[in-house]
């Protein structure tokens, strides 16, 4: 399980983040961390979104009410592609 794990303080070293951002992406669900022994840890299946995420904060200065917003409207975006797709084999089908 730690496989799948990376200390955020590794991370942020990385990435030349701030700790508090993500705290603030965790403080506002938009991410999940994980305590263990008292470190903090994010899932490396959350890392793409991750990416996004610093892009919109520290490249195009969004804040983290910006980033809770354009991440609902990002979902909302592939659930109706993903129905549109659904509908066009659906039409197919009859056709």
């Amino acid at each position: 399980m730690e496989r799948d794990l990376i200390a955020i303080t590794e991370y942020c070293i990385k990435y030349d983040i701030e700790p508090s951002f993500i705290n603030s992406l965790e403080e506002s669900g938009i991410i999940i961390l994980t305590d263990i022994n008292q470190e903090r840890f994010i899932h490396i299946e959350q890392l793409p979104e991750m990416d996004r995420y610093i892009h919109f904060h520290y490249d195009l200065q969004i804040n983290i009410e910006g980033i809770d917003a354009i991440r609902h409207l990002l979902d909302k975006v592939s659930s109706m592609q993903d129905e549109i797709r659904q509908l066009k084999k659906q039409l197919a089908i009859s056709s």
